[in-house]
């Protein structure tokens, strides 16, 4: 014999059943960065914010393009892969670039004049890179960079709400 399952039961596993899948997104929202999927109708888009008055360099080709980035983290992750990639390189000063909803998709951002302190999330541990180091960045994730100790660059990267 099978068992029926009551009106509100049906209704709170499917309650249940979508905020774990809306929270599988929110896991997996952050992918690697791709203008180009960025651009088709995917909300998630790579971005940068420059708080410092110092110009930041970023790309939204990385792969492609006639500049190169030495990049250390290929993967997008706190792990360690360098590659010399093939890329575009844009700069600009104070200010956003990118973001989620806007079709435009940052992949890495440096500062070339000086180095930068980073870190991925509010706690995660800092890192010095050299100037010109580029820091790759996830669809969905922002790198928000101001001035700190010793008047010096500090960026932390985050999941953007």
């Amino acid at each position: 014999m099978r068992k029926m399952f009551s009106r509100a039961n049906r209704t709170a596993v499917t309650v249940v059943a979508a905020a774990f899948m809306a929270s599988g997104v929110v896991v997996a929202g952050a992918t690697n960065a791709s203008a180009v999927d960025c651009r088709v109708g995917h909300l998630l888009c790579g971005a940068v914010k420059n708080r410092t008055g110092e110009t930041m360099h970023y790309t939204t080709s990385l792969g492609e393009g006639p500049h190169y980035c030495d990049v250390w983290n290929w993967t997008g992750t706190t792990e360690a892969e360098f590659k010399h990639a093939k890329c575009k390189q844009l700069s600009f000063g104070n200010g956003t670039r990118g973001g989620n909803g806007t079709g435009v998709d940052v992949d890495a951002f440096t500062f070339v004049n000086h180095g930068y302190h980073e870190r991925f999330s509010r706690v995660g541990t800092w890192h010095w890179r050299a100037k010109g180091v580029w820091t790759k960045i996830l669809s969905g994730e922002i790198a928000d960079c101001g001035i700190g100790d010793n008047n010096e660059v500090w960026c932390t990267v985050l999941v953007q709400a």
